[in-house]
């Protein structure tokens, strides 16, 4: 995790646990009657609303495991299949031809090119934007699944336990990337091998591929028009 957001982060869980120790504010209160009762105010407990203890404390335990460990072998083993099937092409076109229409690609789906190198046929660059609504189901997807194989209950991941925040898609975006290698298998034949690296949920690494791929051979068909 990038150190500026590790601090965001921690500084958050800091946050609430001094919310769920106790150490937060709070003050007694003497209700009326002579009865002599008191009522710590601040209490998680004598908050409105609040979300259950044990929920937060176990919703915080999973912020840091995803922190710290954000896949899981399932997942592994399925992109690595996915990777088989989905991840490398081969497409009847020269080199150079196939490496400006893989760069052509990438640009119209407003990714950022960090690397290209014409000579080995490599190219690193930002991820494609999805749209919001399906990146933020797809994260949330993620997430459930996340904690349902790490045996967190249900109620763990509910809206009103937003006192500790999810910062899985800020990682996403700071950590994660496409990566393209181009390979000559002839004068006018070239293979590509597509991967993104560090993006764990198989369906959000499933749709990224049928985006990047779609933006491809859109390109290459604009190619041979125009001769």
């Amino acid at each position: 995790m990038a150190p500026g957001l590790r601090f965001a982060y921690f500084l958050a869980i800091a946050a609430a646990c001094s919310i769920l120790s106790g150490c937060g504010p709070s003050y007694l209160r003497t209700f009326p009657g002579g009865g002599g009762d008191t009522q710590r105010v601040g209490d998680p407990a004598n908050i409105p609303g609040m979300p259950n203890v044990n929920d937060l404390m176990a919703r915080q335990r999973l912020m840091q495991e995803l922190a710290s460990d954000p896949d899981l072998p399932a997942w592994h083993d399925q992109r690595e299949k996915m990777a088989l099937a989905l991840g490398d092409r081969v497409f009847d076109k020269g080199f150079d031809r196939t490496f400006d229409s893989m760069i052509i690609a990438l640009a119209n789906l407003g990714c950022r090119v960090n690397n290209m190198e014409r000579v080995s046929g490599y190219i690193t660059s930002s991820l494609p934007q999805l749209p919001p609504a399906q990146a933020d189901a797809l994260r949330q997807e993620s997430l459930s699944a996340y904690a349902q194989a790490k045996g967190y209950s249900p109620s763990v991941l509910e809206s009103k336990n937003a006192l500790i925040p999810d910062f899985s898609g800020m990682m996403d975006k700071m950590n994660a990337g496409v990566t393209l290698t181009m390979i000559r298998q002839g004068a006018a034949q070239t293979k590509v091998k597509l991967r993104f690296n560090n993006i764990y949920y198989p369906p959000a690494v499933e749709e990224l591929y049928k985006r990047v791929w779609d933006a491809v051979d859109k390109q290459i068909f604009l190619d041979k028009t125009l001769g």
